[in-house]
């Protein structure tokens, strides 16, 4: 069973809700997006809280340049302030949103469905790009904790205050201090209800909601403060530098683990359309000897292998590595959304990351799979000097030889960076990403590769080891690839 081809498991109507107006407000500065349709907020807001400097920032975020273009982001923003300023955050759950602000019908999955996650995601990727420019002067700030849908607004100059104060100080404060001396959130008080029990229980719920994600939003700019020191006493390396950016959200996305035992099970490679539906969940039928239930275990939880875990930990213990703008994803919950807007680390190969496909096209070295287990094989598809056409598993006197690949593109938008490390198998997967941590190794890759501005050109490396179990003994580098060419998307 080659669970080792791959394998962590880690775990916004297009319309409005009745009764909102379409308008072109006039607080929109930049001419270009005044006719952006903006939604009024509802006959719940009294005029105090529609022409609250809360409820005027949410406008014009919504008619940002990163979120105006968007069809949903605007609406889902507008949604989730509303509902917090006319006390109603308790409603914000992953169901209803799906329903009121995406078209969702009534009882859809949001397991099956994670529609209102994603645009979550791209959502607070947009709010931080607005603060950083356009909106770097507002003396309000706007944050959507992770974990939840109800915003925090905070003054700019308490938060600024606070990190200060916090950067000053010689060791990072324990949690329960940091949670003492967090800077007040706003509290909104709604237009008192007909009901007042349902108003106070509403407010006790906004207020934890906000003191909660207060403490994750300052623990996060703590944080970020804290790696951008450590930068200033490392040696930067060039390739974590491009990736951990400052200015655009990672990715970390471990294999599919269940998957690749799948496919071995089946001897059906699954594609990437089957595995963005989902038809290979339900179409993939138990072979003889598989009990159902183990077969059903297999399609429904989430594995992933002890090799990609260890490269994830590995990751975030790097200098360079942001926590405030990287995630670990799950395979099976991303989208291709995802990926054309974040830099992103993909670990494992077609067989067990499906989304590795999506970057073949632009790859020398190409891992291929059969369904017969260690069958497979690395295909060279313009061979240099020596260099074989193919390299196999097993090939010649040394039984347990394998291959690893690493592969540095272009992102799907051509404005990031993606980093694929991935393997024949598990040991081959491990042998990738020992290599990159190898700094003698891959101190002459780097230097070929950099630009002239410092930043790195797109690069390959064919990497052969011997498979003992899941482990990589040794490993050198055969093959290798700068594209000095700029690669495009498509």
């Amino acid at each position: 069973m080659q669970s080792g081809r791959g394998g962590l498991y880690l775990d916004v109507p297009s319309g409005t809700h009745e009764g909102s107006i379409l308008i072109a407000t006039p607080e929109i500065a930049d001419p270009d997006r005044a006719s952006l349709l903006l939604r009024e907020p509802s006959s719940m807001l009294e005029d105090q809280l529609r022409f609250s400097a809360e409820w005027q920032l949410a406008l014009r975020i919504a008619a940002s340049k990163g979120l105006s273009k968007s069809e949903f982001l605007p609406r889902f923003l507008l949604y989730v302030c509303e509902q917090l300023l006319t006390g109603s955050a308790r409603e914000m759950t992953e169901q209803h949103l799906g329903t009121q602000v995406f078209n969702r019908p009534p009882g859809y999955n949001p397991g099956e469905d994670n529609i209102v996650r994603s645009y979550a995601r791209m959502l607070r990727k947009r709010l931080d790009e607005f603060f950083e420019g356009e909106g770097q002067n507002e003396p309000l700030r706007l944050h959507i904790p992770r974990g939840g849908y109800v915003p925090v607004f905070h003054t700019h100059q308490a938060i600024e205050s606070y990190v200060v104060e916090a950067s000053a100080a010689s060791d990072v404060e324990p949690p329960a201090q940091i949670k003492n001396r967090l800077p007040a959130p706003i509290v909104i008080s709604p237009p008192a209800p007909a009901n007042p029990p349902t108003l106070r229980r509403t407010l006790l719920f906004s207020l934890l909601s906000l003191l909660i994600g207060a403490a994750v939003a300052s623990g996060g700019w703590l944080a970020a403060h804290s790696i951008d020191a450590k930068k200033q006493h490392a040696v930067a390396h060039a390739l974590w530098l491009q990736l951990f950016s400052n200015d655009r959200n990672t990715l970390i996305v471990p294999a599919d683990s269940g998957l690749g035992i799948l496919e071995n099970l089946t001897g059906h490679l699954v594609t990437l359309d089957e595995y963005t539906n989902g038809t290979y969940l339900s179409e993939i039928k138990a072979p003889p000897g598989v009990g159902l239930e183990n077969f059903n275990d297999l399609r429904q939880q989430r594995y992933t292998s002890v090799v990609d875990l260890n490269i994830t930990s590995t990751l975030t213990q790097l200098p360079e590595f942001n926590p405030v703008r990287a995630e670990i994803r799950y395979a099976r919950s991303i989208t291709t959304e995802d990926l054309k807007h974040s830099n992103a680390i993909l670990l494992g190969s077609t067989h067990s990351n499906p989304w590795v496909s999506l970057f073949e096209g632009r790859m020398n070295f190409v891992l291929q799979y059969t369904p017969a287990i260690n069958q497979s094989f690395v295909v060279n598809r313009q061979p240099e000097r020596s260099e074989q056409a193919t390299y196999n598993n097993g090939d010649g006197t040394a039984a347990n030889k394998t291959y690893g690949l690493v592969d540095y593109l272009p992102s799907l938008d051509g404005e990031g960076h993606v980093l694929i490390i991935q393997g024949l198998n598990m040991a081959a997967t491990q042998a990738a990403a020992d290599t990159l941590a190898n700094e003698t190794m891959m101190e002459p890759i780097l230097q070929q590769a950099r630009r002239p501005d410092g930043s790195l050109y797109p690069f390959e490396l064919l990497v052969q080891t011997r498979s003992i179990g899941a482990s990589a003994p040794e490993s050198r580098i055969v093959g290798s690839r700068i594209h000095r060419e700029e690669q495009h998307p498509g």
